[in-house]
C-alpha cells in the first residue's frame, strides 16, 4: 500500500493547468502573428505607393500628362488588372492602354495590393486624373488593414473612412495626390 501513494504523475488539476496554459500562449500567438502580417501588408502597400507615385511622376515628366483613365468607372482604373481584370469587390475595372503606358517603360511590373482578388473593397491600387487651379494631377487610391491610421501610415496621403463592414480588416483606405 506504501508503494502505491508514492507513485509518481500528474493530477487531473495539474494537467487542466498546464493544458490551459499552453492554450493561452496559443492563442496569444497567433495574435500576434496576425498584427504582424497586417502591419506587413501595410508596408508593402506604403513601399509599392511610392514607387507608383514615382513611376507616375516620371510619365508625367516625359508627356506633360498623366496616363488616361478613358472606359475605367467614375475614371477610377484598377492598376495592372488589364481590361478583363476587376477590382473593389466586381465593380471597377483595369484598362489594358493605361497598364501599357506604365509597363515595361517605366516600371517592370505594376503592382497589385497584397490581398488582391478577395472581392472587398481595398484589394487592388486604384488610380484616376484630374485637373484644378493647380493644374493637371493624379490620385491614388488604396485600403489600409492598419486601425485608425495617420497621414503617414498613407504615404503622408489622407487617411478616408469609408463605412463599417466595406474595409479590409478595418474601414479605413488611403488617397495620395501627385502633382
Amino acid at each position: 500500500m506504501r508503494s502505491e501513494l508514492n507513485q509518481k504523475g500528474f493530477t487531473l488539476i495539474e494537467l487542466l493547468v498546464v493544458i490551459s496554459i499552453i492554450g493561452f500562449l496559443a492563442t496569444t500567438a497567433v495574435v500576434l502573428l496576425n498584427s504582424a502580417r497586417i502591419k506587413a501588408r501595410d508596408g508593402k502597400r506604403i513601399a509599392e505607393i511610392k514607387q507608383l507615385s514615382t513611376v507616375l511622376q516620371l510619365y508625367f515628366d516625359d508627356n506633360n500628362s498623366y496616363p488616361a483613365t478613358t472606359g475605367c468607372l467614375n475614371g477610377w482604373c484598377c492598376l495592372g488588372h488589364g481590361d478583363a481584370g476587376t477590382c473593389w469587390n466586381g465593380e471597377y475595372h483595369g484598362n489594358t492602354a493605361l497598364d501599357s503606358f506604365l509597363s515595361p517603360k517605366y516600371i517592370g511590373k505594376i503592382p497589385d495590393d497584397p490581398l488582391n482578388n478577395t472581392a472587398k473593397y481595398g484589394d487592388a491600387y486604384m488610380y484616376r486624373v484630374g485637373a484644378d487651379t493647380g493644374g493637371a494631377y493624379a490620385t491614388l487610391h488604396w485600403g489600409i488593414e492598419k486601425s485608425n491610421p495617420t497621414a503617414q501610415d498613407c504615404a503622408n496621403g489622407s487617411v478616408g473612412n469609408w463605412g463599417a463592414g466595406s474595409g479590409i480588416g478595418s474601414d479605413y483606405y488611403c488617397m495620395l495626390i501627385i502633382r
